[in-house]
């Protein structure tokens, strides 16, 4: 087995190796990006990495179960940033209802829909 490969795709070169994927643009951006995002990089104590490795062979021991593949599926996230995007969403559409509610309420053709595409640019160089 390789411990690392290449593959060419549309105009970009990823080089994939065990911890980290490196891709590159015709536009000269070179990016690095973890292989597992989720997993901490880093000096780690015995106690840790031995936690990790036993954690690893339960988990390789009981794959075969249904209960241990959700698991396995399921994406781990912090109360705070869950409830930090939370909070955001509920903001954005407060929002947008706001927005909504303006445009309803004002003469007709005043208060212009714009698309959310043209909400995310700030500004536009000439």
């Amino acid at each position: 087995m390789q411990s690392s490969w290449r593959i060419p795709h549309a105009n970009r070169n990823h080089h994939i190796d065990a911890k980290f994927i490196l891709s590159g643009s015709d536009d000269g951006n070179v990016r690095l990006w973890r292989a597992n995002a989720s997993k901490r990089e880093g000096i780690k104590s015995a106690r840790q990495r031995q936690k990790l490795e036993y954690d690893d062979a339960i988990k390789e021991r009981y794959s075969h179960m249904p209960e241990i593949r959700r698991i396995k599926r399921h994406r781990h996230v912090p109360k705070q940033v869950k409830k930090a995007g939370e909070i955001k969403a509920e903001e954005m559409a407060s929002i947008k209802r706001r927005r909504e509610n303006e445009r309803k309420h004002s003469k007709k053709g005043q208060v212009p829909r714009r698309p959310e595409r043209e909400k995310m640019v700030l500004a536009t160089e000439q």
